[in-house]
């Protein structure tokens, strides 16, 4: 049930929570944390690396998320090894879309987040965590604390105990694959822009 890393662990002050999207950023991470004068919590999957290819990795700060993707019309937020994944939709979708490299769930890019918000029409968030306190939750906070009132689209497990399977069994039935989330976003999309003609 490691569904629930990312939540239990955001609730403790002043702890660094880092996720990496492949194996040589979980090896930069590890490095990077024993510089850092402050506890560290690197959250690292089950099921190992997904087959898109990511770039190579941007230098790690403390708390700066990556910008892997520009797109004018949707951000796609990522964290851990759900970045892949949004490269993956990001190239199937029938948007222009931005993705990012979350990296820090704490502290994390409140600037960079509210800065795409801004500029693009609508944010997703992508986790392979539970939908309450992790990724999902502190976005919309910080989009609630900014007073924007962006477009929001949130994936990740529900708050509950999940049934063993292997891992792409249990994406399928969450919805939680590729394929799923390109479909449910552009319908979610199509949704919000005929409301918006009308």
């Amino acid at each position: 049930q490691g569904i629930f890393d990312l939540s239990f662990l955001s609730t403790i002050p002043n702890l660094a929570i880092m996720a990496p999207k492949d194996f040589r950023e979980l090896e930069n991470m590890l490095e990077y944390a024993l510089q850092l004068n402050m506890p560290v919590a690197i959250r690292y999957p089950r099921g190992g690396e997904d087959n898109e290819i990511v770039m190579p990795s941007s230098q790690i700060e403390i708390g700066k998320a990556e910008i892997l993707k520009e797109g004018k019309e949707l951000t796609i937020l990522a964290i851990g090894k759900m970045v892949s994944r949004a490269i993956k939709i990001s190239k199937q979708i029938k948007l222009e879309s931005a993705v990012i490299n979350v990296r820090f769930l704490e502290p994390i890019d409140k600037e960079l987040i509210i800065r795409y918000a801004k500029e693009t029409k609508g944010i997703v968030t992508i986790e392979d965590n539970i939908i309450v306190g992790g990724l999902a939750d502190s976005v919309q906070r910080i989009l609630r604390e900014a007073g924007l009132h962006t477009n929001l689209k949130c994936y990740a497990y529900p708050r509950q105990f999940i049934k063993q399977a292997n891992v792409s069994e249990i994406e399928d039935i969450y919805g939680l694959t590729a394929e799923k989330i390109v479909k449910d976003i552009e319908n979610w999309h199509s949704q919000l822009y005929n409301k918006s003609a009308n």
